[in-house]
């Protein structure tokens, strides 16, 4: 007895009917297109979250500053890192620093007046005025006119970097692994 298939070609069955082939790959398409969904949503959330683990990453090195003459003392540097220059919080108004390098380098140095970044320093609050960001090692020199007293504090800055990294990358290489799965399962399911 022949038999019309849905799929177009005639099949012989003994039996009556025989259902046709199971079509493979939904799962796969419906899983691709969930991963890309959440991997938009992650393209936008992930940054947000790795500034936010970065900012406290920064914040941390502040936590642990250390005391710097204010007229003339010597921080030595290193790379990839910053380090924040404070003072007592009752002279911020009225400081000024002038900064130099080993070898009178020039050092790349951010006012940081408009920030509320504070420490403590033996029972003293200080506040952060200025951000010294160096890509080498060198000995800088801190001369701080109007100041009583000053700390610096180190931020490494390879933890930011790592974690603004993940919060880019790890959303794109899972989009693209999403979008891999949408195509196999297109794929089997028109093979099938």
């Amino acid at each position: 007895m022949a038999y019309q298939s849905p799929y177009g070609a005639p099949y012989q069955s003994s039996y009556g009917y025989v259902p046709p082939p199971k079509k493979r790959g939904m799962k796969r398409i419906v899983f691709g297109i969930l991963g890309i969904v959440a991997n938009l949503i992650g393209l936008v959330v992930m940054p947000i979250i790795a500034g936010f683990v970065a900012a406290v990453i920064a914040g941390m090195g502040l936590l642990e500053s250390e005391p710097l003459d204010p007229n003339g003392g010597t921080i030595s540097t290193s790379s990839m890192n910053a380090y924040m220059i404070a003072v007592p919080v009752d002279e911020v108004d009225q400081v000024t620093c002038d900064f130099t390098g080993s070898d009178g380098e020039e050092v790349n140095v951010e006012p940081q007046a408009d920030t509320d970044l504070t420490t403590t320093v033996d029972g003293v609050e200080y506040q952060s005025i200025y951000q010294i960001n160096t890509f080498g090692g060198q000995d800088v020199t801190v001369d701080c006119q109007g100041a009583s007293s000053a700390a610096y504090s180190e931020m490494g800055l390879t933890g930011v970097f790592v974690s603004i990294g993940i919060g880019l990358l790890l959303p794109v290489v899972l989009g693209i692994a999403a979008l891999i799965l949408l195509i196999w399962g297109i794929v089997a399911r028109v093979r099938s």
